[in-house]
């Protein structure tokens, strides 16, 4: 899921032989609003997590998450120079700390977060984050 229908294009090119995927062009908050699907993994890779103001999409996440679902995310760690949604807008750049605090403040437990190194020729990491329904 994207809310860019570029990005639908990418993923079906490159995963669309794989059996079992759905591959939709939607903006994540209007989804889980709409949909009546429960999850047991919601993942966003530079994604939903990193541009939505996290006190909207975090409830729904919760909701839509199976008892003893995960969440888990990833985004540039704060204040590193990256992208914006649609080369503007807000990111939502939070410390550890801060996505603790956060994610405990809407029902998340077992909260991990992690600071990778930037991989050889780079110069910015990445921040790993994982939390339980």
């Amino acid at each position: 899921m994207d809310a860019a229908p570029a990005r639908e294009a990418v993923a079906v090119e490159r995963w669309g032989h794989l059996s079992g995927l759905e591959f939709l062009a939607v903006e994540a908050t209007a989804f889980l609003k709409e949909t009546v699907e429960t999850f047991d993994v919601v993942l966003s890779v530079f994604g939903a997590v990193w541009f939505v103001d996290p006190d909207a999409l975090l409830p729904l996440i919760r909701s839509r998450l199976a008892p003893g679902g995960i969440l888990a995310f990833s985004h540039l760690p704060p204040g590193s120079p990256g992208p914006r949604p649609g080369g503007a807008g807000p990111r939502y750049d939070r410390t550890p700390d801060e996505w603790w605090r956060i994610l405990s403040g809407h029902g998340f437990s077992d909260v991990c977060l992690s600071l990778i190194d930037p991989p050889e020729g780079r110069t910015v990491g990445t921040m790993l984050v994982r939390a339980s329904a």
